[in-house]
């Protein structure tokens, strides 16, 4: 296994063209557990900048609030949850299904079919 990458508050705070101050916030907000260095400043491993990466996404370009981020987040690891127990090829493009069906009447303005 190679060893993890692992990126300063600055470094990261550059990256996503924001401030430490909001990097702190999101840490609490969205419940981000950093490691911390020999010398006691938070690190961040590559995972977790992938979320953060998510995070500046939704907030910055489709202008979510933080609420709304979570949301997005949670049932991102739900359907994540559930892809991931998908065994058979089948089942995965019905899943899929679903979801583009639900996610055409959102666009359309329509309530999603029930389940």
């Amino acid at each position: 296994m190679s060893p993890q990458k692992f990126y300063s508050v600055a470094a990261v705070c550059k990256k996503l063209g924001i401030q430490p101050h909001t990097l702190r916030y999101w840490e609490k907000e969205f419940e981000i557990k950093f490691k911390r260095n020999s010398a006691g400043r938070r690190i961040i491993a590559a995972e977790q900048l992938k979320k953060l990466e998510l995070i500046q996404h939704l907030i910055h370009r489709e202008k979510m609030t933080i609420k709304g981020a979570k949301r997005k987040l949670a049932v991102m690891s739900a359907a994540e949850g559930e892809l991931s127990q998908t065994k058979d090829r089948s089942q995965l493009l019905q899943w899929l299904k679903k979801e583009l069906i639900e996610l055409r009447a959102i666009i359309e303005g329509e309530s999603p079919p029930a389940p």
